[in-house]
């Protein structure tokens, strides 16, 4: 072999292989970044991160009693919370509305529009934190009403706030128990752990009626 030839052809190597181990790094560099963007639970709900989201979202009521349900929630569970507008606590009976009305707020499980679109129809029930009192569905987000709501209540905004363990939607006013009680008593399931709001409860049962 040509001793030129065989000079030239190990300095191409040299010249090359660096590019080679630079660009096979960089590929693998990217590796970790899109794992990250996954959307994935993560271990605990920062309470103070989600109320700093929601006050920045306008939803400054909330933001200061949102402490109270997450205190009442297994912080390893996933939830779904509809967080009602800073005017529902104005015009609210209850501008700070006990315990048992934040539980009704609160499902058991991720619910976002696709999955309700998905899963549910009109009149299907949804499970909440407070024993034996579900929500209904009253429209579903491509109906014919072009918006999603339970209970007659609109969903205003979706995915406030989402980690995947904590998914947040916002709504224009509070649920009332009374309006599955009252036109969906099919769903009624009698429950033991209700003494802290059965008084509540009953007010709001007996203001329903007197809307009929």
């Amino acid at each position: 072999m040509d001793p030129k030839f065989a000079l030239r052809f190990l300095l191409v190597l040299l010249l090359v292989s660096p590019l080679f181990v630079t660009n096979t790094m960089q590929a693998e560099a990217v590796q970790p970044y899109e794992e990250t963007n996954q959307r994935k639970p993560s271990g605990t709900i920062n309470g103070g991160m989600v109320s700093a989201v929601l006050s920045d979202k306008g939803y400054h009521a909330m933001s200061l009693t949102l402490d109270r349900i997450l205190e009442a929630i297994n912080p390893n569970s996933t939830i779904t919370l509809f967080c009602p507008q800073d005017k529902a606590f104005f015009n609210s009976k209850y501008p700070q509305p006990p315990l048992t009305l934040l539980k009704y707020h609160a499902v058991p499980f991720k619910m976002n529009k696709d999955s309700m679109e998905a899963s549910f129809r009109h009149g299907s029930k949804v499970d909440t934190l407070l024993p034996g009192h579900p929500l209904v569905v009253t429209s579903l987000p491509a109906g014919t009403h072009g918006y999603a709501s339970l209970n007659l209540v609109k969903v205003t905004e979706w995915d406030l706030y989402n980690n995947g363990r904590l998914i947040v939607h916002g709504v224009e006013d509070f649920f009332d128990p009374a309006f599955q009680t009252l036109r969906y008593p099919q769903f009624d399931v009698v429950a033991k752990d209700v003494s802290s709001g059965g008084s509540w409860l009953k007010k709001a049962t007996e203001s329903w009626f007197l809307l009929f």
